[in-house]
């Protein structure tokens, strides 16, 4: 049974709430500020974890990848985006990944301040080949395919590609 990324489960959106909270609340105590809490809301496609909404005060999740990885994702990506937030309020217009948010990271959030993630996305694909290897298309490429709407060719041997399981 396929799950259904379009709703969070509550209690994962709970997790992700009482992280916010805690990092929050740490920020402010050693910050002396009174930063309120941001709006939280999910994406279920991509393959970015979270994205940080600096003027709208807002931070993205990716739905799929928080059903998926659960705890790892929270402890990881949600004070990341946190960490954008506080140091636009802080430091204004800076280097997305620069001096004044790797400060945030390590000594605010407590946290390595690591650009990137390694959190694997399951994806539909489709198999279609050639006279000369497979290929795996998107469900949006497939898609269009079906609906007679375009074609695709191999780029090694220029046949048109054609759907494995109708062969």
């Amino acid at each position: 049974m396929q799950q259904d990324y379009k709703r969070i489960p509550i209690y994962l959106h709970n997790q992700v709430l009482a992280c916010l909270r805690t990092h929050l609340t740490q920020a402010n105590n050693i910050l002396n500020s009174h930063y309120k809490e941001p709006k939280v809301s999910y994406k279920p496609k991509g393959s970015v974890a979270g994205c940080a909404f600096l003027t709208r005060w807002e931070i993205q999740l990716n739905s799929i990848m928080l059903c998926e990885n659960g705890e790892k994702f929270i402890a990881e990506v949600v004070p990341h985006e946190l960490a954008h937030l506080i140091t636009y309020q802080n430091f204004g217009k800076v280097k997305p990944h620069g001096k004044e948010w790797q400060y945030v990271m390590s000594e605010i959030m407590k946290k390595e301040p690591k650009v990137t993630h390694n959190f694997q996305i399951k994806r539909n694909e489709y198999v279609y080949i050639c006279n000369c290897q497979e290929h795996y298309l998107s469900p949006i490429r497939h898609n269009k395919i079906r609906k007679n709407k375009t074609s695709y060719q191999c780029r090694k041997c220029g046949t048109i590609l054609k759907l494995k399981n109708c062969i």
